[in-house]
């Protein structure tokens, strides 16, 4: 499993809409752009929104945000009622609490969008207990602004991320390696990979703010009496 984000300057909104735009009317582009559509028809459009993204990485006008864990790891039980649906929910939430709060929560208002869905559904009840632990992090208060879901088919920048977090999820989980998956994604799970200039997919790079990447895994895995997560 893979939960990411995409962290923005106002300012900078305009610029990057532009460029998806280019790209878009560059190959005649129609609908939503995402990673599940990469087909070897339209697989051109996702690389050029993977290359897009790691230029505006480069550029510093973007920052990217990326949070692994093994779903078999996780005793789905004592996430909450909905089970595997809880457990990607709460790391939705770990990856809001430790990134954008912990990064950026001491200088900056935070507006979150994330993608709706069923796993995004509860975030919006959850800006207090952001902002409280914000407050202890960062000494500020009131630092989330605004948790607000989006449909991806409207947004682009939902559907700019999406494409680099299937393709490095895909990387990650070496579903790129397997014969079921089409040519078009494994040659985009490897350029996501080489773009991002990691030694390794494995491990952290927690204090890089521009390109962070966090393998998590449970404090106690499945089986045992408790759970958590840790920054392991």
């Amino acid at each position: 499993m893979a939960v990411a984000g995409i962290a923005v300057a106002r300012d900078g909104v305009p610029y990057i809409l532009g460029k998806l735009t280019e790209i878009r009317t560059t190959y005649g582009k129609q609908g939503e752009v995402k990673w599940k559509n990469a087909k070897s028809r339209n697989g051109l459009v996702h690389e050029a929104y993977i290359r897009l993204l790691f230029e505006l990485v480069s550029e510093g006008r973007l920052h990217f945000h990326i949070r692994f864990s093994r779903m078999d790891e996780y005793d789905h039980r004592k996430s909450g009622p909905r089970r595997k649906i809880d457990t990607v929910s709460k790391a939705f939430f770990q990856l809001l609490l430790h990134r954008p709060v912990a990064f950026y929560g001491a200088d900056a208002d935070i507006y979150i969008h994330p993608d709706d869905g069923d796993c995004t559904r509860l975030l919006p009840d959850q800006i207090n207990a952001l902002n409280f632990v914000g407050r202890r992090m960062c000494g500020s208060k009131n630092i989330v602004k605004v948790v607000q879901p989006r449909s991806s088919e409207r947004e682009p920048f939902l559907q700019l991320l999406d494409c680099t977090l299937g393709a490095l999820a895909a990387f990650r989980n070496r579903r790129h390696e397997k014969d079921g998956i089409s040519n078009t994604k494994k040659r985009l799970a490897t350029l996501a990979f080489e773009l991002t200039e990691w030694p390794d997919i494995h491990g952290n790079c927690w204090q890089k703010k521009k390109l962070n990447r966090w393998n998590s895994v449970p404090k106690i895995k499945k089986g045992s009496a408790a759970g958590g997560t840790s920054l392991g």
